[in-house]
C-alpha cells in the first residue's frame, strides 16, 4: 500500500487493476444500532418539520400564481412536497454525521443522500398520485416504484462511495432492498406500536448493517489521529461546557419561536385548502369530495360543537356529519359513513384541521399568540 496523498485517514490499495480511496476505520455493531435509530427517528421529525416547509412552498407558489406564472396547489401536494424536503434534510444530515468520522470529505454523502432522497421522493409521490394503479393502493405497483427510487437513491451515493471502497456498488443493492423492505409488512393488520416500530426500523437496519459490512470490507487504515483527537477534546472541554450552558438558555425561546412557525404554517396550509364562513359549511365542504373513489349522494346530519365543553379554546370545534355515496370506497364496505373532524375559526373564517397536525396543541398556541379569529 502507498499513501494516496497526505491525509493520515485517507490510504491507496490497488484492486483490479484500479486505485481506491481508503477509509478511517470501520463502525461496530452499536454505530449500527445508532443509525437504525436515528435515520427511524427522521420520519417523525420531518412530519414535525414539513408543515413549516409547506407554508414556505406555499409563498412561492402563491408568488407565481399572482405573476401568472403557474396555478395554485392544494394541501395535499404542498405536504407531500414539505415532507420529503424535511426527510431528505434530516437523512442526509443524520447520515454525514454517522460517516463523517469514517469517509474523508463526507459532506459530499450529504449533498448525495439529500438530493437522491428529494428526487426519489418526489419521483414517487408524483407517480403515487397520477398513475391510477398506484393511487388505488396496488401494491406491487407502488412496490416497484419505491424499488426504483431507491435504486436511484443507491446510485446518487455511488457515486460518491466509489472513490473509496472497491465494492461501492452494493449500495445500489442495500438502498434498493431498504426502500421496498417496508412493504414486506403491507397488508396485515398492525396491532401495537411495537410492530410499527419494527416496520419503520426495518430500512434504517438494511443500510446500517450494510454499510458496516461495506466499511469492514474496506481494511481500515491509519488511526494516528485518535491521541491528538483526544487531546483536543480535554482542551475544548470548557468552551464544551459553556456551549451546552448557552445551548440551554437559548432552548427556552427557541420553542416558543419553534411552536409559533408550527401552528402558522399548519394555518396558512389549511387556509390555502379553502376558508368557510360557518363551521357547518366547513363541514358540509370537507364531507363531499375524498371518499376513495365513491361519488357523494347527500351529506345529512351536520353537527358542530366546541371541542372542550369548560369554555376553552372556543375557536377549536369538532364538526361530524352522516355522508351517503354511491358506492362503498375503498377499504370499506359501507356506503354510509360517519365523518368527525376538527376545524378551527381564524379571522378569515373557518378552516379544516387534520386531528394529525394537533388541533388542540394549535387552539393553545393561538391563545398564547393572540392568533385566534372572533369567538364564535
Amino acid at each position: 500500500m502507498t499513501p494516496e496523498n497526505n491525509d493520515p485517514d485517507i490510504i491507496g490499495l490497488q484492486s483490479s487493476g484500479g486505485r481506491y480511496l481508503h477509509t478511517a476505520g470501520a463502525p461496530n455493531l452499536i454505530w449500527v444500532v445508532g443509525w437504525a435509530f436515528l435515520t427511524t427517528l427522521a420520519i417523525p421529525a420531518a412530519c414535525i418539520i414539513m408543515p413549516p416547509l409547506a407554508a414556505l412552498f406555499l409563498w412561492l407558489v402563491n408568488l407565481g400564481d399572482k405573476a401568472g406564472l403557474w396555478s395554485g396547489i392544494n394541501g395535499s401536494t404542498l405536504s407531500l412536497v414539505g415532507f420529503v424536503a424535511a426527510f431528505s434534510l434530516l437523512m442526509g444530515a443524520i447520515q454525514w454525521y454517522l460517516l463523517r468520522r469514517f469517509f474523508p470529505r463526507a459532506g459530499w454523502w450529504f449533498a448525495a443522500t439529500g438530493g437522491g432522497l428529494l428526487l426519489a421522493g418526489l419521483v414517487t409521490g408524483i407517480g403515487m398520485v397520477s398513475i391510477p394503479a398506484l393511487s388505488r393502493g396496488q401494491i406491487w405497483s407502488l412496490a416497484v416504484l419505491l424499488l426504483i427510487a431507491g435504486l436511484a437513491l443507491g446510485f446518487m451515493q455511488w457515486l460518491y462511495l466509489r472513490r473509496f471502497l472497491p465494492n461501492a456498488w452494493w449500495i445500489i443493492v442495500i438502498d434498493g432492498l431498504a426502500a421496498v423492505s417496508i412493504f414486506i409488512l403491507v397488508g396485515q393488520s398492525i396491532t401495537s406500536w411495537f410492530e410499527l416500530v419494527g416496520v419503520l426500523t426495518l430500512p434504517g437496519t438494511i443500510t446500517g448493517v450494510g454499510l458496516w459490512l461495506l466499511l469492514r470490507q474496506s481494511k481500515p487504515g491509519s488511526v494516528r489521529q485518535e491521541p491528538v483527537e483526544g487531546l483536543a477534546g480535554k482542551k475544548r472541554r470548557l468552551p464544551r461546557l459553556a456551549w451546552v450552558g448557552l445551548g440551554l438558555a437559548a432552548s427556552v425561546p427557541l420553542y416558543f419561536l419553534c411552536i409559533w412557525i408550527y401552528a402558522t404554517s399548519q394555518l396558512a396550509l389549511a387556509k390555502n385548502d379553502g376558508i368557510y364562513a360557518t363551521v357547518e359549511e366547513a363541514v358540509i365542504a370537507r364531507n363531499s369530495q375524498g371518499w376513495g373513489g365513491a361519488k357523494v349522494v347527500r351529506v345529512e346530519n351536520v353537527h358542530a360543537d366546541p371541542n372542550r365543553g369548560d369554555g376553552s379554546q372556543p375557536y377549536v370545534w369538532f364538526g361530524g356529519a352522516t355522508v351517503y355515496l354511491d358506492r362503498a370506497p375503498e377499504g370499506s364496505k359501507r356506503t354510509v359513513q360517519m365523518s368527525g373532524s376538527f376545524y378551527i375559526h381564524v379571522r378569515e373564517g373557518w378552516v379544516f384541521v387534520g386531528e394529525g397536525a394537533f388541533p388542540e396543541f394549535i387552539g393553545w398556541v393561538m391563545e398564547l399568540y393572540g392568533l385566534e379569529g372572533v369567538h364564535r
